[in-house]
């Protein structure tokens, strides 16, 4: 099943079949006999990253103890599969950005900061923790956080069980984005591009009590998260190249690379901030009310088969 609540699930139920599900997915992705691929890493992480958005939509419910366990571990459960992803996305970002390069810049020569990078990801892929112990480990735990689901504090379907949070979840987005507005560092970038994905995400587990409502605005958000997405891995790459200036040929290579990635970032940031205050337009009661209301309207419609443990 998808991402998001089915016609026939109760909210509770619905909930806790989406975390069953991202925990699955992971483990399967991680524990192919043929050894774990970057894109099986890149999948793992994004599945701990939606859970982690759902446990923030019933943060109220679980009680703020449990949701910090909880929370933590599906974090630190990504950090021990982050270090090949990110030496990839920096690979990834530098080739994007030297094709789109002006054609000023064409003649430059980085294949020494490019080979650079490479053989660090090398590095990283044959002694980072994605070994057999580790994801073994990381196996076993996962198993085990999947067995505490069903002991989750929450069950029904009213919307009660989420309107809080999710007011809170699009309230943080909105303090982030008048952070960036304010000052667009590398750190108010990557805070608000963490609270637009839980927005995204959450509006994607919504997404079907009314879809033609819902559906434009999981893709904005989705947008929205790539082009902050991009932007910071532009930072991380810009820092990366200020770190390793030796790496390159000449002062003059490393100046002009900056800058274009500082071009760059502009024309990123324009872009976010004007959808960001598109999607952020709304103060956060009103926003909530709002899905409440589709809740339910959509509840009068589809009637759940409900189960007595959830």
């Amino acid at each position: 099943m998808s991402y998001r609540l089915e016609n026939n699930e109760t909210l509770s139920f619905g909930l806790k079949r989406i975390i069953l599900e991202r925990i699955d997915k992971s483990i399967f992705d991680i524990s192919k006999e043929s050894g774990v691929k970057n894109e099986e890493i890149h999948d793992a992480r994004k599945n701990f990253k939606k859970i982690r958005t759902v446990l923030r939509l019933v943060r109220t419910k679980l009680g703020n103890e449990y949701f910090q366990s909880e929370n933590t571990f599906y974090r630190d459960a990504g950090r021990t599969l982050s270090a090949l992803r990110d030496s990839t996305v920096l690979i990834f970002t530098f080739d994007k950005l030297i094709k789109n390069l002006d054609f000023d810049y064409e003649k430059l020569d980085f294949s020494s900061f490019k080979n650079f990078l490479a053989t660090r990801h090398e590095q990283i892929s044959t002694s980072t923790g994605t070994s057999d112990g580790v994801i073994n480990t990381l196996s076993t735990e996962l198993l085990l956080a999947r067995s505490r689901i069903f002991d989750y504090p929450f069950s029904g379907d009213n919307f009660k069980l989420v309107y809080h949070d999710l007011q809170r979840i699009y309230e943080k987005g909105q303090v982030q984005m008048r952070k960036v507005l304010e000052d667009a560092i590398k750190e108010n970038v990557h805070e608000w591009r963490k609270r637009v994905k839980d927005l995204w995400y959450a509006m994607r587990i919504l997404s079907n009590i009314w879809p033609e409502i819902m559906s434009p605005l999981v893709e904005m958000l989705g947008k929205l998260s790539d082009i902050l997405g991009d932007a910071n891995d532009l930072f991380l790459l810009k820092q990366e190249i200020i770190n390793n200036e030796d790496k390159f040929e000449s002062d003059f290579h490393n100046r002009e690379l900056i800058i274009f990635i500082d071009k760059r970032l502009i024309d990123l940031l324009r872009e976010a901030k004007f959808i960001g205050r598109r999607i952020y337009s709304e103060k956060s009661k009103y926003f909530a009310g709002r899905m409440k209301n589709y809740f339910d309207i959509w509840r009068t419609e589809y009637k759940p088969i409900r189960y007595n443990y959830v």
